[in-house]
């Protein structure tokens, strides 16, 4: 009967793959930025995001904060540090 266990964990695993939870398809958003997924993976996503308009809309918004952040990296360095003028610092005062 062991056996029978290890062959329905087995089967389980391999579904959650094939259709991931919502915190597993933004996981492997983020992941797919940084590293190419595995066919498991890249298929599971996409028949997840087929199903799930909040994860597509995770998706759209991670790739334009992506976007942004390549087309503006001049901006993206260190902030200046900003200067009260005098008349700033005696209100505070």
């Amino acid at each position: 009967m062991n056996w029978l266990a290890n062959i329905v964990k087995t089967l389980v695993r391999g579904l959650a793959d094939l259709s991931p939870s919502c915190k597993t398809a933004t996981r492997l958003q983020s992941e797919a930025i940084d590293r190419k997924l595995s066919l498991r993976q890249r298929f599971g996503l996409r028949f997840h995001l087929r199903l799930c308009k909040w994860c597509r809309r995770y998706g759209k918004q991670t790739t334009f904060l992506r976007n942004a952040a390549h087309d503006h990296p001049d901006e993206m360095a260190e902030p200046d540090p900003e200067k009260l003028s005098d008349e700033a610092r005696k209100r505070i005062k």
